[in-house]
């Protein structure tokens, strides 16, 4: 009986988030739109170097998308999304609708190193006229258009909090990806960043 029982996921933001418009308020709307994407799976795939080409073919196979051996590379729509972090090293994340790292495990060579980190991370969908400028008051990356392009991702820290950052589009739309001890301040940080420019939370 036991077996059967699938515990749902608390978010770390579970009595935090609330939902309404904060800041200033523009005629022509807020700039910052903030939400938590949940629930989510997000598995880290890992290999040694000699066994890259081999392990991307399979991790395409299992997954329908195939992954960039490029760093710093994004790919897929969501269903899922794979970020390379870094070389022979990728996230694997889709909304959550199955055991997607006991998928990986079976369909990956017994050399790859899978990491269930779904209830390791909180992720944050950035979007809005003003999300660009709001990101770069936290964080030392260049958020330019021309340098931080749809479909790349970035590792640095946000408001003092280590990140993953993925843009999505150029709309602009990212993904920020932080650890859950790391998601009430990032929270906090991002709303009060976004109070000059107004910010719809859902």
């Amino acid at each position: 009986m036991a077996d059967d029982v699938i515990l749902a996921r608390r978010s770390a933001l579970a009595g935090i988030l609330e939902p309404g418009d904060h800041g200033a308020n523009r005629f022509d709307g807020p700039g910052i739109h903030l939400t938590e994407r949940t629930p989510f799976s997000v598995v880290q795939v890992e290999a040694r170097a000699d066994v890259i080409p081999s392990l991307a073919e399979a991790l395409e196979t299992a997954t329908g998308t195939a992954p960039s051996l490029t760093p710093n590379q994004s790919a897929g729509n969501g269903q899922p999304r794979i970020l390379g972090t870094g070389t022979g090293k990728w996230l694997v994340i889709e909304p959550e609708h199955r055991d997607l790292a006991a998928h990986l495990r079976s369909a990956l060579p017994d050399s790859v190193a899978v990491i269930d980190l779904s209830h390791a991370r909180t992720i944050f969908r950035l979007s809005g006229r003003d999300a660009r400028t709001l990101l770069a008051k936290g964080c030392s990356i260049d958020m330019h258009p021309s340098a931080f392009l749809a479909d790349t991702s970035r590792i640095t820290g946000v408001f003092h909090a280590p990140a993953l950052i993925d843009c999505r589009s150029a709309e602009p739309v990212f993904d920020i990806y932080v650890h859950r001890s790391y998601a009430a301040h990032l929270l906090e940080a991002l709303q009060d960043g976004a109070l000059e420019y107004g910010c719809r939370v859902s």
